[in-house]
């Protein structure tokens, strides 16, 4: 078979990695605001309710100090979405589009569930032994240690306890979208044309439709938004712009008036369940619009957080059982910068220490 070239992309590298930065801040962030009691309401994440889309539009017409807070709870979670959106971009990128042969199933699958595992398992057993110390309380069963670790504690019902330390439960997402990806969704160099289409369309359909049937049954789309079902819309654009987007040539202005109006529409999507299951599309594309509209030197630091953003996502949970303890002690916003400050160090030197592990292994 000829090289596979690649075709300039709508997205470069270093956009793709400040995106990254833009999603684990916003991931971060929200997963220590949520647990403040601050909005008395958790986030729509997983299921929807009606008091917390109410609660979300009264504090933006009543604003006070806690509004980024506020925000941060109810609406930080959307971070996933564009994690989900370049995880998909960059499966065709490396895959359909360049000389990197594509493995057979069984070792694709297997390669990246054990680059997921060797991320995460330092992290696990660091955040065990800490909440052994001082939330016992709180900790699962021994059997749901070994599901986290094996990546597959989403899959029990309901998953929220099940997923200790939290974040994790999307590792065990990320196995999920990688066998769909390997055994249905790619498709060759050479492969039918009307797959590259059909198959994203068709994927988001199924993963869609239930959703819409049992959205008013918490308990079941709540399991179903805990696995692959999430995943829809960002998933199926990520195939789609990879194999079909081409460079977009427009002023930073005209990317600021998307981010703009992408970030509006969000907000008012998140009004009603039935517009709240399709906002996900619309916070990935506010996300790479609020990228494009930053000139080079703004996105540098965005890029080197983007750089860590796997490590980040592995030690925050970490952190966060560290700053429960000082949650009532300090204040709000003095606690939730000083969580972000340590959880970036830490991360800095759990991406070094990783790197080391992972060359001596090699």
């Amino acid at each position: 078979m000829p090289p596979v070239h690649q075709k300039a992309s709508i997205i470069s590298r270093s956009e793709a990695a400040a995106m990254k930065g833009v999603g684990i801040l916003l991931i971060v962030v929200h997963n220590l605001a949520h647990t403040l009691g601050v909005t008395g309401y958790d986030c729509n994440e997983y299921n929807f309710e009606q008091a917390a889309a109410d609660a979300l539009f009264y504090w933006l017409q009543h604003p006070s100090t806690d509004l980024p807070i506020q925000l941060s709870t109810l609406l930080g979670y959307c971070g996933i979405y564009i994690f989900l959106f370049l995880s998909a971009f960059g499966l065709v990128r490396k895959y359909e589009q360049s000389t990197s042969a594509m493995p057979a199933p069984h070792i694709f699958i297997w390669k990246h569930y054990k680059k997921l595992f060797s991320l995460m398992i330092l992290g696990l057993v660091a955040a065990i032994a800490i909440a052994s110390m001082h939330f016992s309380s709180q900790l699962p069963l021994k059997r749901y240690w070994i599901a986290q670790a094996l990546m597959i504690s989403n899959w029990f019902s309901p998953p929220y306890r099940h997923v200790f330390p939290g974040p994790y439960w999307f590792l065990g997402l990320m196995v999920e979208l990688y066998i769909i990806y390997r055994l249905i969704l790619y498709v060759p160099p050479k492969g039918a044309s009307w797959r590259r289409w059909l198959l994203p369309i068709a994927f988001a359909i199924v993963c869609l439709a239930p959703q819409f049937y049992y959205i008013a049954d918490g308990r079941t789309i709540l399991f179903l938004r805990y696995n692959f079902f999430v995943a829809s819309l960002s998933f199926a654009a990520g195939l789609l712009v990879a194999r079909y987007g081409r460079p977009i040539h427009i002023s930073r202005r005209a990317w600021a008036a998307i981010f703009l109006l992408t970030t509006i529409l969000f907000v008012a999507m998140q009004k009603t369940a039935t517009l709240w299951l399709l906002s996900s599309l619309v916070a990935a594309i506010a996300i790479i619009a609020s990228v494009k509209m930053l000139p080079a030197t703004l996105q540098k630091p965005l890029v080197w957080t983007g750089a860590i953003s796997a490590h980040l996502f592995i030690v925050h949970p970490v952190v966060r059982l560290i700053a429960f303890e000082f949650k009532g002690t300090i204040n709000n916003h003095l606690l939730l910068a000083l969580y972000l400050a340590a959880s970036l160090l830490a991360a800095t030197l759990y991406s070094r220490l990783h790197k080391k592990i992972t060359q001596k292994k090699k």
